[in-house]
């Protein structure tokens, strides 16, 4: 009959008596189980405690990143409503100005792709749509930030460009503006207007191509817009004169001074003082002869000038040449 226990000697030196310890089969096999089970449980809750420890690593990261994001979303936000507050002011300015206003809509890029996310995408979102899903006032998802962003960085240049053109519209107006001889030069009185009259001298109708303003001799006669001089001078009947080039096809011209005041070439401002009224030249008394030429062809200055009271009318305007 076979053994049903197993004995286990025990000498603890070579002078004890020697112990002997009988185990009984089964019970040796349950404890082999059981240990063979402690340690298969100890190995588990290794892994779970490594893998516990990874996802949390991963779920700070993810909240990170979701922070991360939040905040992105505030300063795209922000981003927005400039961007807003830079469309209402490029139409104000373009209203104003008289220019095109573009379409609201023309300078909105359209953006695309694909629907299906990664699963890591997905995780992301998931994590991100418990703190921040979307962005309440624009409705932006945090998975679709980098394409709104993107079509916000197109809109900006697209905004740069529209405000350098507007920019070099407005300043080719300012200049027009600052060379047009919106002002008179000299104040006074209209005594002979612009277009055909009687002259003093022969008593024959002829055309008049400027209008004279009475003063008298040594008033300043001042530039009704910037310009160049282009002649300074006496010229025939007109005695002493001045002519500046105001650009934009626009020259004015001053005649019978006393004397001029400017030099050719020199440059003058709306308001520079170009010379003094006088009595030179054919004339039956002391007055400023003036024309404005356009494309180089006499206009009624009158047609010009925004200070109309600073000239009154005298007469019926068939005085002094």
């Amino acid at each position: 009959m076979a053994k049903k226990f197993y004995t286990i000697l025990v000498l603890p030196d070579a002078s004890s008596q020697i112990r002997r310890f009988h185990i009984a089969k089964p019970l040796l096999s349950a404890l082999a189980v059981t240990a063979g089970l402690i340690f298969v449980a100890f190995l588990f809750l290794i892994y779970q405690a490594v893998g516990h420890t990874g996802h949390m690593l991963e779920l700070r990261q993810l909240r990170t990143t979701a922070n991360e994001q939040a905040n992105l979303l505030q300063k795209f936000e922000r981003l927005e409503n400039q961007m807003a507050g830079l469309r209402e002011f490029d139409l104000r300015l373009r209203t104003a100005a008289g220019l095109e206003v573009k379409d609201a809509e023309s300078s909105i890029v359209g953006v695309g792709g694909a629907d299906t996310l990664s699963s890591s995408a997905l995780l992301l979102a998931a994590v991100a749509h418990q703190t921040s899903p979307t962005n309440p006032s624009t409705g932006i998802r945090t998975d679709n930030l980098g394409g709104e962003l993107d079509r916000l960085s197109r809109e900006m240049n697209d905004r740069n460009k529209s405000f350098q053109g507007l920019i070099g519209s407005l300043e080719t107006k300012r200049s027009l503006l600052a060379s047009t001889p919106t002002i008179w030069p000299v104040k006074g009185w209209l005594t002979a207007g612009f277009g055909q009259r009687r002259s003093p001298f022969t008593g024959q109708r002829q055309m008049h191509e400027g209008v004279d303003i009475a003063n008298t001799v040594g008033t300043p006669v001042i530039a009704p817009a910037d310009g160049i001089v282009t002649y300074t001078g006496p010229l025939g009947g007109f005695g002493d004169v001045v002519s500046v080039d105001h650009g934009h096809k626009i020259s004015t011209f001053y005649a019978h001074l006393q004397r001029h005041k400017v030099s050719q070439g020199q440059r003058v401002r709306r308001g520079d003082v170009i010379g003094l009224v006088g009595t030179t030249g054919r004339v039956t008394g002391p007055h400023l002869h003036y024309e404005i030429q356009v494309n180089e062809v006499s206009v009624d200055p009158t047609k010009y000038v925004i200070d109309q009271e600073t000239v009154k009318y005298l007469g019926n305007g068939d005085s002094a040449e």
